[in-house]
């Protein structure tokens, strides 16, 4: 079992003794203020340099926030819980030991039969209880609500605990009302091979329904048919032992329905539960489409990235290649538009004259040299060509 320390923090908490004509405890700076507030909360220390002590050495320790009201919602259908799972299996007992034939001992049989009756009571009792604690943290958080004194996410907190809670007493009830029909039928010697004239019709199976609400229709159903018949024969029987036995199957089948009752309570807050993960199998699903696509789209970046080298080169030499094209297309264009150039000036030779210059040896040369090559006249030429008057 478990120790409930709550009432001993608040005692401490009470307690506490403040000093008012101290000095404050986050006063360190000139201005009033610790160096510790104006860092970023992340890089806030949890514990002072001080040690988290007073100048008189006692422990600080504030407790002045205390957890929501549900969280005691939660303990206290935990312990339910844990006390119905303890008495269950006592009850487990009890029923296998009263299902045996007995000779002699009706008083022995009598008193089990009264355990029995006491902890179907109790059991039934606690699930009630547990019901209650469950729908108690809505009316908590609708009261929370109009004072203004909850957060949205302590809203959400409180939903997905009732939701938990009602999951919990749900499945502990279905399987605590599973024996209790086992029990009945055995009591009534219909252990699979009962008369279907007794029996109660079996709601008709719909794929749509649920089938734990199938099988909960089922076990009540079976249950008011065992209360009609034991009423029917309280009517013509006055015997004390079948009296008791059957006052014992009619408290059997009350509880039954009760927590057939019960159990299709719980169901429609665990039918959320159930919306909500379907939404979140959905946003699931979608997710890892999602990622897929961008799986897909980060390959396709990175092999843009490795040839984005690649064609920045190819990019280079395509704009190289065009200028040098450009260059040999417009060359041409420039030399014939171009003037001519003027043509080199032939050698001018000098006049010949009768006087002799200064420099004799190359004049003798060439005089020689065009004596040398130079052809004569011949004498008949030469004689067509003398005047005879010359010497006269």
């Amino acid at each position: 079992m478990w120790r409930d320390r709550t009432n001993l923090y608040i005692s401490y908490r009470q307690s506490f003794a403040h000093h008012p004509a101290k000095k404050p405890r986050y006063i360190g700076a000139s201005n009033g203020f610790s160096d510790s507030l104006s860092q970023p909360e992340e890089s806030r220390r949890l514990i002072s340099d001080s040690g988290g002590l007073d100048d008189d050495g006692d422990a600080i320790i504030e407790m002045d926030v205390l957890p929501p009201r549900w969280v005691d919602v939660q303990e206290e259908v935990t312990e339910l819980l844990a006390d119905i799972a303890q008495k269950s299996a006592q009850l487990d007992k009890l029923h296998q030991k009263h299902l045996l034939p007995g000779f002699g001992d009706e008083e022995v049989r009598k008193q089990d039969e009264s355990v029995i009756e006491r902890l179907t009571q109790e059991i039934t009792r606690s699930f009630h209880e547990c019901q209650k604690a469950v729908q108690k943290v809505e009316l908590m958080v609708h009261d929370a609500k109009q004072q203004g004194g909850v957060s949205s996410g302590d809203e959400t907190m409180a939903k997905n605990i009732q939701i938990s809670l009602a999951a919990r007493v749900q499945e502990a009830s279905a399987r605590f009302r599973k024996k209790q029909s086992t029990y009945l039928k055995k009591l009534r010697g219909l252990e699979g091979a009962a008369n279907p004239f007794e029996r109660s019709p079996t709601p008709v199976q719909n794929p749509y329904t649920d089938p734990s609400l199938m099988e909960s229709d089922a076990d009540k159903s079976f249950s008011q048919t065992t209360l009609m018949q034991t009423s029917q024969r309280l009517r013509g029987e006055n015997d004390a032992a079948i009296m008791q036995r059957e006052r014992e199957i009619n408290d059997i089948a009350k509880g039954i329905i009760e927590l057939s009752d019960i159990f299709r309570e719980l169901q429609a807050m665990v039918i959320d539960q159930g919306t909500m993960l379907d939404r979140i199998d959905y946003n699931v699903e979608k997710m890892n489409t999602e990622v897929k696509a961008a799986d897909k789209e980060l390959k396709v970046a990175t092999n843009y990235q490795r040839r984005t080298t690649k064609r920045k080169i190819l990019l280079l030499l395509v704009i190289l290649v065009a200028g040098l094209f450009i260059v040999l297309l417009v060359k041409p264009k420039r030399h014939a538009s171009s003037s001519p150039a003027p043509a080199p000036e032939t050698p001018q030779q000098p006049p010949q004259s009768n006087e002799h210059p200064s420099d004799a040896f190359p004049r003798a040369f060439e005089t020689v040299y065009r004596r040398k090559w130079r052809p004569s006249l011949a004498p008949a030429a030469r004689s067509k060509w003398v005047d005879p008057d010359i010497h006269r």
